[in-house]
């Protein structure tokens, strides 16, 4: 009562005043997170402090992280294929596409013709089917770095030609580009003759039907950061690629943009463009990994957010401590001029700030982790014979923004029940307690 009395009498000449200008309730909502101590926050407060800071500290690197293998995928998946994928909308080929192809180009896209076939490649005694795509080497380079220099888009994400070189004329002279794994599954190196079979029986003989095949020599090696991409994939002429698909057109025309993050809004914009064709941003060629991954980031997210809800409870249970210790602090001071909506404006301006410290606290610790992370690559993922990968992260605004607004609302969620309790404080029944 000494401590409460004393206080009483520093701001009993505010009683007086609007309940809007009352300054006395910053004052003590300061004083009771001190408590009697100098301290700038009580010690009863720590655990609920440190359960604030580790939440916010949490749910920032969770969605960093995933943020950041979203961008590894995105970049794996568009550096061996494309960034963005034109076709028809009724699945028929592309036949009059050079006038589109040199509009887009015009527009800043590196844009390739590509011919998709499903295929069979045989050397000795290995057989296995191979997803083949006819280029134009000249503009394909630009638009899949699996076919440029071999270097790194990123800490362990390496494309590029391994071995061997790419000219028009060697592709179009029955050359074939392998990717890595294939050949190594194949056990065929450069200069070795493979055979390409197609599955369908598409030419007529006296004996019946046969499939196409062609001898190819294998001209290139190719470095693909996906592994599955890596077992099938191999490159051919276009005109190799029309005698397999029987038509004189492409599949699908390659883009490449120049800003990667943006590809997904250009995929948009030039749906637009053209709404007869399907313009497919990367995110679409390998759907169900790039679903499983937004998927995955959800459900971490809200399995950290069980973290900060349990510090929230702390933050109830510190408050309505507070509340049943101070009952008779808080008559005397509604004895003295404090209103209803006063008390509560106490209570949940040190629920704010102590709410504030922990997220700020958690903001500046999750940022330096982060970019020590981003910097150095101090975390690595790794297991048996494969080589480590550098824990990826990307920070974004948007998250930091979301977990702000997600720890402020759940503050207040916590102090609700604490401010119902402040009606039973009686200011009569106290003076008849202390009579």
């Amino acid at each position: 009562m000494a401590f409460i009395l004393d206080e009483s009498r520093a701001i009993h000449s505010m009683a007086f005043m609007k309940r809007k200008e009352n300054h006395g309730v910053a004052f003590l909502a300061f004083r009771y997170l001190r408590g009697r101590g100098k301290r700038l926050i009580s010690p009863n407060h720590y655990l609920t402090l440190a359960g604030i800071t580790l939440g916010v500290i949490a749910l920032l690197c969770v969605s960093s992280v995933m943020n950041g293998f979203r961008q590894d995928i995105g970049l794996r998946i568009a550096g061996t294929q494309s960034e963005i994928k034109i076709s028809s909308g009724d699945g028929k080929p592309l036949v009059d596409y050079e006038e589109m192809a040199a509009q887009l180009r015009q527009k800043g896209f590196a844009c390739s013709p590509v011919i998709r076939n499903e295929l069979l490649i045989k050397y000795g005694s290995a057989a296995l089917p191979t997803i083949s795509f006819g280029i134009d080497p000249q503009y394909h380079a630009s638009v899949s770095p699996a076919l440029g220099p071999l270097k790194d888009a990123m800490p362990g994400i390496r494309q590029g030609i391994l071995s061997g070189e790419i000219s028009e004329a060697a592709l179009n002279n029955n050359g074939i580009i392998l990717s890595t794994g294939l050949a190594i599954s194949l056990g065929a190196n450069l200069g070795d003759v493979v055979n390409i079979i197609s599955p369908r029986m598409s030419i007529p003989t006296a004996f019946g039907m046969i499939p196409r095949v062609m001898g190819m020599r294998v001209i290139a090696i190719s470095e693909s950061a996906m592994p599955d991409y890596q077992m099938s994939y191999s490159y051919i002429s276009l005109e190799n690629a029309r005698f397999f698909s029987g038509h004189q057109g492409i599949d699908q025309l390659d883009l490449r943009t120049d800003d990667f993050v943006k590809s997904e809004k250009y995929a948009r914009q030039l749906q637009s463009e053209y709404p007869l064709l399907k313009v497919e941003p990367w995110s679409r060629f390998d759907a169900s990994l790039y679903s499983a991954i937004r998927f995955e980031k959800f459900l971490m997210f809200v399995i950290m957010l069980l973290m900060y809800v349990i510090a929230s409870f702390n933050l109830t249970g510190n408050m309505l401590r507070s509340i049943a210790q101070k009952k008779r602090e808080l008559g005397l001071l509604k004895s003295i001029g404090f209103s209803d909506h006063d008390l509560r404006q106490l209570f949940l301006r040190q629920s704010l700030i102590l709410s504030s410290t922990g997220i700020i606290l958690g903001l500046v610790v999750a940022s330096l982790l982060l970019i020590i992370q981003a910097n150095t690559g101090l975390i690595k993922l790794g297991a048996a014979d494969a080589n480590p990968i550098t824990l990826p992260v990307k920070m974004m605004a948007s998250d930091f923004i979301i977990v702000i607004l997600v720890s402020y609302a759940l503050t207040l969620l916590s102090v609700m029940l604490p401010l119902k309790r402040l009606k039973e404080v009686d200011p009569i029944a106290l003076i008849r307690q202390t009579t």
